[in-house]
């Protein structure tokens, strides 16, 4: 990331920008102020823009402005920052985002985007009164509980029928290649044919034997006789054995193959519900170090998640992690 450069005047070039536009700049300055105290930040910093700046955060402040552009806050965990553009579009308050300095020909703008955004019917203000941050959140974390609670208990009911589903999978009987296997049969064949006995017509023949040379005559007459048994075997092998070999391979590897997707499959179906169990245990217990920070939760429409816990879950684990990361990063507790 490239050094960190601000202006001196930090925020009072946005008021004044907002102020030549004829857009309110006190009702501004109050919406920036609130939502950087309850950051626990004392300074509000407007960076400057240049090629490659980036920097990451939590968005604090979107404050829609009349002509149609909106003064954002962000939270870095070091700094509290702040910028005036039209934006496309914006998440709400809480998201985790990138802002980036961008040029639209020759003229400088910023573009947001969300890493992650508050789920669950939840919903941030940063620029509340004090007396109002608790207003509309009465129940929520016991709601969450009570959904995470629900969707644990079906993942674990999920985990027992994926273990069910691979014991009932059959062994796979691992076999080599069937190259290594051909050229296992033909060693055999080899070793087989080397190794036959003498017939009786070869024991008497062998019995009559009185000089080296008759004996080097009847060793080279059997070796030819054995070389040719092996040709004749070895073309029966090729032509006919190893194609109903292979096709006998062939079948057992498509039935092997079959298997151990089935096998890959259920795993990993299982390893990610195994993970699910274990996130919502952890989730779980982020809620209370959530209530404790006293953030300003806005509560709506919760019903989805608690109508279908385990659909909404990896919503319910996002929001809640994002919550924690939130309630981690405050400088201090909001009062």
């Amino acid at each position: 990331m490239p050094d960190l450069k601000f202006h001196d005047r930090g925020v009072h070039l946005i008021l004044d920008d907002i102020a030549r536009h004829r857009e309110k700049p006190g009702l501004t300055h109050d919406a920036l102020w609130k939502a950087a105290r309850a950051r626990g930040y004392q300074d509000i910093l407007l960076p400057i823009h240049g090629s490659d700046t980036r920097y990451e955060g939590y968005l604090c402040l979107v404050y829609q402005l009349a002509s149609g552009r909106t003064v954002i806050s962000i939270d870095t965990g070091e700094r509290m920052l702040a910028v005036v553009d039209a934006f496309d579009s914006l998440p709400g308050p809480g998201a985790k985002v990138r802002l980036t300095a961008i040029f639209a020909g020759e003229a400088e703008k910023w573009v947001v985007k969300a890493l992650a955004e508050i789920g669950c019917g939840l919903a941030l203000r940063f620029d509340t009164d004090v007396a109002d941050k608790r207003l509309g959140d009465v129940g929520w974390a016991d709601k969450l509980r009570d959904a995470l609670a629900r969707a644990r208990k079906a993942e674990n009911g999920v985990t027992s029928k994926l273990n069910m589903q691979r014991m009932a999978i059959p062994a796979i009987d691992v076999e080599p290649p069937f190259k290594d296997q051909m050229m296992k049969l033909d060693e055999d064949m080899r070793k087989r044919i080397s190794s036959m006995p003498l017939t009786p017509d070869e024991e008497k023949e062998k019995s009559k034997l009185r000089t080296q040379e008759q004996a080097d005559a009847f060793f080279t007459k059997r070796k030819a006789k054995l070389a040719e048994q092996y040709r004749i075997e070895s073309v029966t092998f090729r032509e006919k054995s190893i194609a109903e070999l292979r096709a006998a391979y062939d079948k057992r590897k498509e039935r092997n193959d079959k298997l151990q997707a089935e096998i890959d499959r259920v795993g990993k179906l299982l390893s990610e519900n195994l993970a699910n169990v274990e996130l919502g245990s952890q989730a779980a217990k982020m809620i209370e170090r959530i209530e404790a920070a006293c953030l300003p939760i806005v509560v709506g429409d919760m019903n989805p998640v608690l109508e279908d816990p385990q659909g909404r879950f990896k919503e319910m684990i996002e929001t809640i992690v994002l919550l924690f990361e939130l309630a981690s990063t405050q400088r201090r507790v909001a009062t």
